[in-house]
């Protein structure tokens, strides 16, 4: 479902980092053309090598971005998790999309053509500078995610895929850990950290038995963060 009812809300996004430094007329000019969809778990977003028509606000809810190399051998696998924009890889540059984007759990998300919301964010030096700042956050991201596929050691690749998603996904609790609100399942984690189920199910046993994590109904919650900080510096 598409829709550009509830303005309320849209208006509130001004108030979001990625349009907060646009001025009144400028947001407007992005807000007539943003629109509300709902997706299902499972849904895809875009394919991989779609046109890059569109850039897209996540207010609720987790997506998962997939990207296969050209042997098919290797699989890239990330996550956009809610009240986040993405994606800023090609943005001002690329004609296409560089993976594909699936809903991870029921989501909604507004999205605003990609030629409009480049046009005014190039218009205004603060915003773009905001723009280039998360850029280079996520090319920071990024070389820790090579760094965890030539990890020789599956446990190490495992632990660094954790840490990456604690990161990442992870929000504080009252007790300094650090809880993913959405559930990520074993097989995703063999598949981010590139090997079997069953070795990453031994490990995450162990990590619990050893109190270092909790995980429950696919949920997982860091209990000593700073020993999986320990893997990304």
């Amino acid at each position: 479902m598409t829709t550009r009812k509830n303005m309320n809300s849209i208006e509130q996004l001004h108030h979001e980092p990625v349009f907060s430094c646009l001025s009144d007329e400028e947001f407007q000019r992005i807000a007539s053309h943003i629109f509300l969809r709902k997706y299902k778990k499972g849904q895809i977003l875009f394919y991989e090598g779609d046109r890059r028509d569109r850039v897209f606000y996540l207010q609720d809810g987790l997506i998962r971005l997939e990207k296969n190399d050209p042997s098919a051998n290797f699989c890239y696998i990330d996550y956009v998790k809610h009240n986040t924009f993405f994606p800023y890889g090609g943005l001002f540059t690329d004609e296409s999309y560089a993976y594909t984007a699936y809903a991870a759990t029921n989501i909604t998300i507004y999205y605003v053509p990609a030629n409009i919301f480049e046009e005014v964010v190039l218009g205004n030096k603060q915003q773009l500078l905001f723009i280039y700042k998360n850029l280079s956050r996520v090319l920071s991201y990024h070389e820790i995610r090579i760094r965890n596929t030539i990890t020789p050691s599956a446990s190490e690749r495992i632990v660094q895929a954790l840490a990456i998603w604690m990161i990442d996904l992870a929000e504080e609790n009252a007790d300094g850990s650090m809880t993913i609100p959405y559930p990520l399942t074993i097989i995703e984690l063999a598949k981010m950290s590139g090997t079997t189920r069953e070795t990453a199910g031994t490990v995450v046993k162990s990590l619990k038995e050893d109190g270092f994590i909790k995980y429950e109904r696919k949920k997982f919650t860091f209990v000593d963060v700073d020993h999986f900080k320990a893997y990304l510096s």
